[in-house]
């Protein structure tokens, strides 16, 4: 939605074109008033307005003048000009500074309404333009290398891209590997003396090694490097067959313990230090990646290296692990972050996918159920603190107790357990946020209501319930299906409506009560409600 700003010295002048103006048709979310250069420059800088509408002729800085500011502040902001003096030397001044149209008063709605169209049509496709596909091809070549690292850290994580998608993002990034491809995946930890470095010269002997690594690998190689999440070094790589095609396995493996081992030396000849080296066998990217990725964590974590760095098959350690993990609990999105983001949807279907692994793949381990009642307790104690409570607070006294894992005696009590205090929490929770929006718009009304007799600005509103303007006016339209600056005019001419029938107090005497001061402004937006003026409507009304 566009922010338009309307500027004047003349207040009927602002009100009557803010009310001129077809906001949802024009796809307008908010409209500001400015009725001095001063002030709107301010409210140029505080909002990022795509239009201007200003008249010509006012004290100090003119018109002409605020435009060209208003191109220094944003080159993206259109111009309207308004005047009431049909010169030729303003049309030209105008259209040479930059103005989208020049418009003579008094304005015909129509013209207004069509050069506000033209305006905003010409800010969105600039918008259009700059989010272009040839504007993002070269951002996107500006940002290849921690592109290609974002999307291997998403296959090393067990993220799941449809096929075609996969296929459109390698081919993009210009990574030498497509779908089915046999690939390995090699990590890289720096060891001696290489962990006792500051960080800027570890990133720097980071990037060293990596550069070490590919020099070596790309000689039998295509090759896709990053960084992952522990700070190791991740290399993905696909030998090129028109050498080794009828490679056996183990001649496979003799050659990637080649590389590793050389690998080593090098950095150790050149770096001056050492670095342990794990390689995982071949299978069909991308989904041997995530298995691969795992297993290789778990030879760091099982492995010290003591002054020498190591060289590990990854075939060998995977065939001597024998116990499991939950890879549907902590693959992502995990579930405080499903919770952090009030997606309780998503939170109920990975909990089922959670225990639908949990009981075909550990239908008899007792320390995978185990895991799993700690990880989603865990989840929703995090929430419900984050929210201000303590967990036990959403159960009755009664039922506390149960939310124990030992009086879960089968994967389904502990499934209906975990699911009735999920369905508890929420309740909860989503009703205290109803509330809470219930007793904002109700501050929010009763100010405007105390305050009729003034021009009330959004930001006013804003900073007596001490949130910022936007949301206050996006969460206002989303919970009562009105805007804030519907809901003034109604209440205003509402009540204006009732001194009509109940007092002998003048038109323009009651069109004061509510802020407007000029009568004939007030009268056109009674017309535009009532369908009728306030002398008609008084007279209808009256006994």
């Amino acid at each position: 939605m566009h922010e338009i700003l309307i500027v004047d010295d003349e207040r009927s002048v602002v009100e009557g074109v803010a009310a001129t103006l077809p906001c949802d048709d024009l796809k307008i979310g908010m409209v500001h008033k400015a009725f001095s250069v001063t002030d709107a420059l301010a409210i140029i800088r505080q909002h990022p307005i795509d239009l201007v509408i200003t008249d010509i002729r006012m004290p100090g800085i003119s018109g002409l003048e605020l435009m060209d500011r208003v191109h220094e502040l944003s080159s993206s902001t259109q111009c309207i000009l308004l005047t009431g003096h049909a010169e030729f030397e303003y049309a030209k001044r105008a259209i040479t500074g930059g103005a989208s149209d020049y418009l003579l008063k008094p304005v015909d709605d129509e013209d207004l309404i069509q050069a506000v169209g033209k305006a905003l049509g010409t800010v969105r496709r600039e918008w259009e333009e700059l989010v272009s596909r040839d504007n993002t091809m070269k951002t996107m070549r500006d940002n290849l290398p921690l592109l290609r690292r974002d999307l291997l850290m998403e296959l090393l994580q067990g993220h799941s891209i449809p096929a075609e998608a996969l296929t459109d993002k390698l081919s993009q990034l210009l990574i030498p590997i497509s779908e089915h491809d046999r690939v390995a995946l090699l990590l890289i930890r720096l060891e001696e003396p290489f962990v006792h470095y500051g960080y800027k010269d570890r990133t720097l002997l980071e990037y060293a090694v990596s550069n070490v690594a590919e020099e070596v690998l790309r000689e039998s190689c295509q090759v896709w490097t990053g960084k992952e999440a522990h700070g190791y070094l991740a290399f993905v790589i696909k030998r090129n067959h028109a050498k080794s095609r009828e490679w056996t396995k183990p001649a496979v493996k003799e050659q990637f313990m080649r590389l590793g081992e050389l690998i080593q030396r090098q950095v150790e000849t050149y770096l001056k230090g050492t670095v342990s080296v794990v390689i995982g066998e071949e299978g069909a990217f991308p989904a041997h990646l995530g298995a691969s990725y795992s297993g290789a964590l778990a030879a760091f974590r099982k492995h010290i290296a003591r002054g020498k760095g190591y060289l590990l098959s990854l075939g060998e350690h995977q065939e001597k692990a024998a116990v499991q993990t939950l890879s549907r609990l902590y693959e992502p999105p995990t579930l405080p972050d499903l919770l952090e983001a009030g997606r309780w949807d998503d939170f109920e279907k990975k909990l089922s996918l959670i225990f639908e692994e949990l009981e075909t793949q550990f239908g008899d381990s007792a320390e995978h159920a185990f895991e799993t009642f700690c990880a989603v307790t865990g989840a929703l104690s995090f929430i419900a603190h984050k929210s201000g409570y303590g967990l036990f607070e959403f159960l009755e006294s009664g039922d506390r107790a149960s939310l124990n894992f030992e009086s879960f005696e089968t994967f389904g009590q502990l499934r209906d357990g975990l699911f009735r205090l999920a369905a508890i929490m929420r309740s909860s929770l989503e009703r205290e946020a109803a509330d809470g929006h219930s007793k904002l718009i109700y501050k929010v009304q009763r100010f405007i209501e105390e305050h009729l007799d003034r021009a009330i600005s959004l930001q006013m509103i804003a900073e007596r319930v001490h949130l910022h303007p936007v949301y206050v006016s996006q969460m206002y339209k989303a919970v009562t299906g009105e805007s804030l600056t519907d809901y003034m005019l109604r209440i205003r001419m509402e009540k204006s409506a009732h001194l009509l029938k109940t007092t002998n107090l003048k038109i323009y005497e009651i069109g004061n009560k509510f802020s407007y001061q000029n009568a004939t402004y007030f009268i056109k937006q009674f017309k535009k409600l009532y369908g009728m003026t306030p002398q008609d409507y008084r007279d209808q009304h009256s006994v």
